[in-house]
């Protein structure tokens, strides 16, 4: 039996492909994101930064310049100087302040009898010792030596003026013979006041004829009067602090004086005690350079030894807006004067007749501050050499004739940076205060560029 052919002819047809819109979709998202991480990758990080509240501590050391009431006191006559009041002690106008010998005799028998005599201390010179010591112990700080010598000091003067008044007592008819033939004259104080046995020069210095050399505490010294064994007439031998009423002047930035504008009072430390208190405040500008003149009532007799006295300003808490140094960028603008200014027959903006050909076109550019004088704009509508008409007038005023710069930062709250003016109260290294509620300015909460001199104007920020 004859098998059945085999059939082997096989028809293939053509493959049908099939496009999804969903791949179409996914595809471009993909590509989308791989664009944007390309570019968020390979474009400059703008960090941004928060506008706060906020306060900077200016806890400030200076070396203050010390204005008294002083008068010097020249010898009348030449001789050998005897010293009988205490030094910084307070004195009236019939206080015995020194003597002079014009032999020498009696000085001589006076140092022969302290070397050999032992005094017995009344009450009151035993509580002066005693005070004195006290102090000294209780304020005792082993890293600074200047108290050390400065007690020293006053002890020894205390001592050394017990035993010359002691010795002069002793003395009886001899010393007043001495008196009587005019070989010792005794002088007082011709007014009442703190005596000081030394001089630097400076005595006449007042609030008003102080110069910035003044100042230069490198360049002080001072003479010890009670270091001379002799004199001759108009000599100094001491001077007298008349006026518990005393300033202290000392040259700061022109940051801070401005910040203290408007203030009356001010307080500070003495650093060499710790002592505070509140002074009245003045201000000078003399050459270019800032002081601040403090008036005290108080304190005069406890510095009465130094020209420059170490202060500290406390609680000098100045407060804004605080925001970056990093953030305050300068820019410049051109200066429209105000007489060109005018509103739109349908709105409120400000703005300026441009001459264009031959009409006047009707412009609002932005504008980012305003004095007295002027209005600050920038280059996005006017340009350098562009003409302004002044409203009801034939005459122009040419855009870039005036420029000035502006202290801001670059505000990113609608995604893309504008420049914003500030006004510095204070500044330190890192952060600066800004004054509040400003026309042109910023508020808390806004959103700045952190490093300003990365952006420029209208840049978008990703």
């Amino acid at each position: 039996m004859k098998k059945a052919k085999k059939n082997d002819k096989i028809i293939k047809y053509p493959k049908q492909y099939h496009f999804s819109i969903g791949f179409i979709i996914i595809g471009v998202m993909f590509i989308y994101m791989i664009y944007h991480l390309f570019t968020y990758i390979t474009a400059d990080n703008i960090t941004v930064y928060e506008v706060s509240q906020g306060s900077i501590s200016s806890n400030l050391e200076y070396n203050a310049l010390a204005i008294r009431e002083e008068q010097v006191i020249t010898a009348e006559n030449s001789g050998d100087v005897l010293y009988l009041s205490e030094n910084f002690g307070k004195v009236g106008s019939k206080t015995q302040i020194y003597a002079l010998d014009t032999t020498g005799e009696i000085l001589s028998s006076i140092k022969e009898s302290t070397e050999k005599s032992e005094i017995t201390l009344d009450e009151e010179s035993y509580d002066k010792i005693q005070s004195l010591v006290t102090n000294y112990v209780l304020d005792y700080e082993p890293s600074e030596f200047n108290k050390t010598y400065a007690f020293k000091n006053e002890l020894e003067s205390q001592v050394e003026q017990l035993y010359t008044v002691s010795a002069m007592e002793a003395m009886g008819d001899s010393l007043n013979q001495a008196v009587a033939n005019g070989s010792f004259n005794i002088y007082n104080s011709p007014v009442p006041g703190l005596v000081v046995y030394s001089i630097d020069g400076l005595e006449d210095l007042t609030i008003d004829n102080f110069m910035s050399d003044s100042l230069d505490i490198s360049n002080y010294s001072s003479v010890n009067l009670k270091a001379q064994e002799s004199v001759v007439a108009g000599q100094a031998v001491y001077k007298v602090i008349t006026s518990d009423h005393w300033n202290l002047v000392f040259e700061v930035d022109k940051t801070l004086y401005d910040s203290l504008q408007g203030e009356t009072y001010l307080k500070i430390k003495f650093l060499e005690d710790e002592a505070e208190t509140w002074t009245n405040l003045d201000f000078a500008e003399k050459a270019g350079k800032y002081y601040l003149i403090l008036t005290l009532d108080d304190s005069m007799d406890r510095y009465a030894d130094s020209r420059f006295v170490h202060i500290k300003i406390i609680n000098n808490n100045i407060s804004g807006l605080k925001i970056p140094n990093s953030s305050i960028v300068l820019k410049d603008f051109y200066t429209i004067p105000k007489g060109y200014m005018i509103q739109g027959n349908n709105t409120d903006d400000a703005g300026f007749l441009l001459q264009s050909g031959n009409e006047n076109v009707f412009v609002t550019p932005t504008i980012y501050y305003e004095n007295d004088d002027f209005y600050f704009v920038d280059d996005e509508i006017l340009t350098r050499g562009d003409k302004l008409v002044k409203p009801n007038s034939n005459e122009t005023y040419v855009v870039g004739s005036d420029m000035d710069s502006l202290e801001g930062v670059y505000n990113v709250n609608k995604g893309y940076a504008v420049f914003k003016q500030i006004e510095v109260l204070y500044q330190n290294d890192d952060y600066s205060i800004i004054k509040t509620g400003t026309n042109y300015g910023i508020s808390m909460y806004d959103h700045i560029v952190l490093q300003g001199n990365e952006v420029e104007e209208n840049t978008i920020i990703n």
